[in-house]
């Protein structure tokens, strides 16, 4: 991770994306959507053990970030959210980091 943070993070945007991306919390709901899920917020509180506020908060960045797209639902279901086909750059620097993490193991 530390090489991610050296080499993809550099001014401006590029930080901005890494700190989107660098943050443990959303890593894990980056994780979680990965593979083309569609979850909502409590969905996502219950299987990283967080609070569904806190992960609000973090989905919030997410989505203005562009990392995460909603998909609207009709009341009274919750709106679920699943990666933007636009963050490619996200699912890089997630890719990145996570190549990291495996080869300090």
């Amino acid at each position: 991770m530390a090489g991610t943070r050296d080499s993809g993070c550099g001014e401006g945007e590029d930080r901005r994306r890494c700190a989107t991306v660098l943050h443990p919390l959303r890593r894990g709901i980056l994780r979680l959507l990965r593979d083309g899920r569609e979850l909502d917020v409590d969905e996502i509180a219950a299987e990283l053990d967080q609070s569904p506020a806190r992960v609000a908060a973090h989905v919030r960045v997410l989505v203005r970030r562009g990392v995460l797209k909603i998909e609207p639902r009709t009341k009274p279901n919750r709106p679920r959210y699943r990666w933007s086909p636009d963050a490619d750059w996200a699912r890089k620097l997630l890719d990145e980091i996570d190549d990291g993490d495996a080869d300090g193991d």
